[in-house]
């Protein structure tokens, strides 16, 4: 049975009511952001791990890319400073855009201690709350970890700059990284729907992370993959969160195809928090139904 709330005469309503509560969802926004970096910047041994692991990944990946284009140069579609850059790029920005961790584990855990009824109990929504925390984590990351090893490998490597120049090729750059944090949070939050639903996170994180692996270009390319596995990877959204953004930076895609390719991603963007709204509401529906 479902009840109406009227506002009291104290709630803002119309215009006013709207813009507080914009106010107050920015304010609890940056609340959760905060404590996303404090989590982040809470432990200075992991820190430093955390590097070290980082630059070790990032040079080994480069090195790798270098000595397959020295032996066949022919078979790639850019030169080898730009090769070496998108695996340099995809290593450092996988740090931020994390699929290994995030609200699928997050969940998984609430639920395996019984301990989600704190979250659904907080005056903001799960996916939004969980976003924020995301954000205020990856944006430690982005300053601690992506920041100095990304200048480590502009001197070691010699980075080539972005396709079209830092202004505008840049801005596209950024602009696709950005969507990009959205698109995969939205993944990870559907994929912490089904680990609600089966309470197994092993399973669900296994398959889900063979997928993110194989179909976003983080680790390989799509352009060395067969016909058959490049139309099935261009009919799903994994592949915007790597290699769109690195597409775009390393010129592979250029002209018109840049602001094709970021119109793509926004439509992404948006089916996908809509995904997670309506997999949240049923979700959330069943949950009442077992707690009652």
């Amino acid at each position: 049975m479902s009840v109406a709330v009227r506002p009291s005469p104290e709630t803002p309503t119309g215009g006013r009511g709207a813009w507080h509560s914009a106010l107050h969802h920015l304010g609890l926004l940056r609340a959760f952001t905060r404590q996303g970096l404090h989590v982040r910047l809470a432990y200075r041994s992991e820190f430093w791990m955390r590097l070290l692991n980082t630059l070790v990944k990032m040079a080994a990946i480069a090195t790798v890319w270098r000595v397959l284009y020295h032996q066949s140069p022919g078979v790639f579609p850019i030169g080898r400073r730009e090769m070496v850059t998108y695996a340099i790029l995809a290593a450092l920005s996988s740090e931020v855009l994390t699929w290994w961790e995030g609200p699928h584990f997050y969940l998984g855990m609430r639920v395996r201690l019984g301990t989600l009824v704190g979250d659904l109990l907080r005056p903001i929504s799960l996916p939004y709350q969980l976003f924020a925390i995301r954000l205020g984590e990856s944006l430690a990351v982005l300053v601690t970890i992506t920041a100095p090893a990304l200048l480590v490998a502009g001197l070691v490597f010699g980075l080539a700059p972005p396709a079209g120049g830092y202004l505008a090729g840049g801005a596209a750059f950024a602009a696709s990284l950005c969507m990009s944090f959205v698109v995969l949070h939205c993944l990870n939050f559907l994929a912490g729907m089904v680990v609600i639903l089966t309470t197994s996170v092993e399973g669900v994180a296994t398959a889900y992370h063979g997928v993110m692996t194989i179909l976003s270009g983080w680790l390989i390319p799509l352009w060395f993959y067969p016909g058959w596995l490049r139309a099935v990877a261009d009919v799903l959204p994994f592949r915007t969160v790597f290699f769109t953004p690195l597409s775009i930076y390393v010129g592979f895609i250029h002209g018109n195809g840049v602001a094709w390719a970021l119109a793509e991603q926004l439509g992404w963007t948006a089916a996908l928090i809509l995904a997670v709204a309506g997999a949240w509401r049923g979700v959330r529906h069943r949950l009442v139904i077992q707690g009652g």
